[in-house]
């Protein structure tokens, strides 16, 4: 039974991340929606300044860090600016999967598309690739357990 229908984006919606009650939608319409699940509104912000198509979110970190190809844009969520760019250059397809560490500080694993094949662990405080595993198939999604590291 279908309970609410969201409108918004233009395109295709190819990427979706939950905090709480607030639903991230990107989009190939290079735009990020949040919508607050309580409210009748269709969402309350809008991520604007990617240069293709959103291929992935991750709305659990703190500082609110989404994925766009080869490059993960981190928001201020009170103000939906951008705050920093966190080049991933050593990808060789899309980054369609992150997530960040709920146990070191910093530490961001992310996830290549089919010409890639590969996830990486990175030091987002340094900047460095700490591991990087060939999986031998496109990553399109990352999880870490909550209780174990």
């Amino acid at each position: 039974k279908r309970i609410r229908i969201m409108h918004g984006h233009s395109n295709r919606v190819g990427a979706i991340a939950w905090n709480s009650t607030i639903l991230s939608t990107g989009s190939r319409d290079k735009t990020i929606l949040h919508r607050d699940l309580r409210s009748n509104s269709p969402f309350f912000s809008t991520l604007i300044g990617h240069k293709q198509e959103v291929a992935g979110l991750n709305g659990l970190s703190t500082s609110n860090n989404y994925v766009q190809e080869v490059m993960i844009k981190t928001f201020d969520m009170e103000s939906s600016k951008s705050i920093a760019y966190i080049k991933v250059c050593d990808h060789a397809a899309a980054v369609k999967a992150m997530a960040w560490s709920p146990h070191q500080h910093g530490l961001l694993v992310s996830g290549g598309g089919t010409a890639d094949r590969t996830i990486r662990f990175r030091n987002t405080l340094t900047g460095t690739t700490v591991k990087t595993l060939d999986v031998g198939s496109q990553v399109c999604n990352l999880m870490f357990s909550k209780t174990l590291n």
